[in-house]
């Protein structure tokens, strides 16, 4: 049934039909990136093109495929340079990810990092590719691990959470925390305080 309004998908696919038979009305043949014809197809293309009966059908059959054919090889080229640009985008997120002056935490629900930009790791005096499979409240002070744990737990009830913790060598941090979209982890951003001692 067809929409009224316009189905998208109809529309992309007779902007789609209509450039590969301008391709073909311009003589350019098919780059086969997609299947190709066997020769058993091939041949009874053939006969059935001899036979005077079937010689119209035959033509008609056979420039359908090459029509699909040119089709399939326009998708493939933008299927190539969609993923093209997907790569390029996700490496620039990545960069900004792994590079950004913040200290980036991924945990799982439970206080697993899975992973960790370089400034958690200049924060925890260690790699960043260190961190992963660690308890975040094993890298803070002595009992505070019931504290992460709860603020890790109740973020699905109550949404983004702050709070102050210390870590294992007395510095403190504010930790900022929200659910990713997915449920299963959790987006930590930690700022280290700043603390300004008097001078006499």
């Amino acid at each position: 049934m067809t929409n009224k309004h316009g189905d998208p998908n109809a529309e992309n696919h007779e902007l789609l039909r209509q450039s590969a038979r301008n391709l073909i009305e311009q003589g350019v043949a098919p780059r086969s990136s997609g299947g190709k014809l066997t020769v058993d197809a091939l041949r009874v293309l053939f006969e059935r093109a001899r036979d005077p009966e079937s010689a119209a059908d035959a033509l008609k059959l056979l420039h359908e495929l090459q029509t699909y054919q040119v089709e399939l090889d326009l998708l493939y080229e933008q299927l190539q340079a969609n993923e093209h640009e997907l790569s390029e985008e996700l490496a620039r997120y990545r960069s900004l990810y792994e590079q950004a002056p913040a200290a980036y935490l991924i945990v799982a629900n439970d206080g697993e990092i899975i992973e960790g930009n370089e400034a958690a790791g200049v924060l925890f005096g260690s790699l960043a590719t260190d961190l992963a499979d660690k308890a975040l409240g094993a890298l803070l002070a002595p009992g505070q691990e019931g504290a992460i744990n709860a603020l890790l737990s109740n973020l699905g009830k109550q949404g983004p959470a702050n709070a102050t913790f210390e870590l294992a060598d007395r510095r403190q941090v504010t930790i900022s925390a929200r659910s990713a979209s997915t449920g299963d982890r959790v987006l930590l951003i930690l700022t280290e305080a700043t603390t300004h001692s008097a001078t006499s």
